[in-house]
């Protein structure tokens, strides 16, 4: 299965959870790399999810209790969890008030892990052509093949 094709499913399975609305995967700078995210602006939510753990990644090295992992802004109307999804990624969940944390987390987390080891693997450094060329990072956007909108499937971003 081909990475892009890989990560729809991940985003895709999130949505077993009951009460989950849908899902965003992007890059930490804020860039969408993929969706499955209705109703809302996924571009947006990819951007404020990056800024918000942006600022929680500088209160966790502030304070020093360790790399950071995950953020949950809760609302009167529901939620949106945000978990790092290797070095270069971030899953934000996007679900109902009524949701259930601790399987949010339990399926949030183990998808995250998959879709980081994918992602992570798709920008590693490509080989040197030569001796004095350095090394340069690919760009996930770059290296995940890009797929048309398709209603009702997850999507990815066209830079």
């Amino acid at each position: 299965m081909n990475p892009e094709a890989t990560i729809a499913a991940e985003l895709r399975m999130l949505r077993d959870v009951p009460d989950v609305a849908g899902s965003v995967l992007a890059g930490v700078d804020g860039m969408l790399i993929a969706s499955d995210l209705h109703r809302v602006e996924p571009d947006t939510i990819a951007a404020m999810a990056a800024a918000s753990t942006g600022i929680a990644r500088r209160f966790v090295e502030a304070v020093g209790v360790g790399a950071f992992r995950e953020t949950v802004i809760q609302a009167d109307g529901g939620l949106l969890a945000s978990y790092t999804a290797g070095a270069a990624a971030l899953l934000t969940v996007v679900a109902h008030r009524q949701i259930n944390l601790a399987r949010l987390h339990f399926a949030a987390r183990a998808a995250a892990l998959r879709i980081g080891v994918i992602v992570d693997g798709a920008i590693a450094p490509r080989p040197r052509t030569s001796p004095d060329t350095a090394p340069t990072a690919v760009s996930v956007r770059e290296t995940l093949p890009r797929r048309t909108n398709q209603p009702g499937r997850p999507r990815a971003a066209h830079p």
